[in-house]
């Protein structure tokens, strides 16, 4: 009999479950979009102020794997620049 009730239960408990998941994860996104927007207009910023004051601009990538390193990894720009200066192993 708790078995049974058990197994009725299971999937109101966990329809629950999956949506406070899915919520978190929305959460987490556009969170995560925020402050990617905030990374760069602050980096945009800084590079402005540097060229008015003469001094070279930063480097996108270095920055941004600076920030968040997951990120710099899906950055279609750093991806090939890292591709570009690896060099071929002579063998």
């Amino acid at each position: 009999m708790h078995r049974m009730l058990a197994v009725l239960l299971l999937p109101i408990a966990l329809n629950g479950c999956a949506a406070v998941l899915v919520g978190g994860l929305i959460y987490h996104d556009s969170k995560t979009r925020d402050q990617r927007l905030a990374f760069t207009q602050d980096y945009q910023k800084q590079n402005l102020e540097r060229e008015k004051a003469g001094l070279k601009p930063l480097v996108w990538c270095e920055e941004l794997y600076r920030f968040d390193q997951s990120w710099y990894g899906e950055d279609a720009t750093c991806k090939a620049s890292v591709e570009k200066t690896k060099t071929p192993e002579q063998s």
